[in-house]
């Protein structure tokens, strides 16, 4: 997951995407968590990471734990 979670329940957008989401393809990741406030800084990705890597995009911690597990 991308983004910072801090209480209670407060999401903090990410500085930049381009790094983290690096990592994680580099990692293995098909699938990153990414905090709606962060969606034009999706732009910035290069395309590799984008062709690898599926944005999941949430607007709270309850959506993003839910789409962690799956259930939506």
């Amino acid at each position: 997951m991308c983004g910072k979670v801090i209480a209670p329940f407060l999401l903090l957008p990410m500085r930049s995407l381009a790094e983290p989401l690096q990592l994680a393809m580099d990692n293995g990741a098909r699938k990153a968590l990414i905090p709606l406030e962060n969606k034009r800084n999706f732009l910035e990705v290069s395309d590799e990471i984008v062709e690898r890597v599926d944005p999941v995009f949430f607007s709270d911690p309850m959506m993003a734990a839910m789409k962690a597990l799956g259930m939506t």
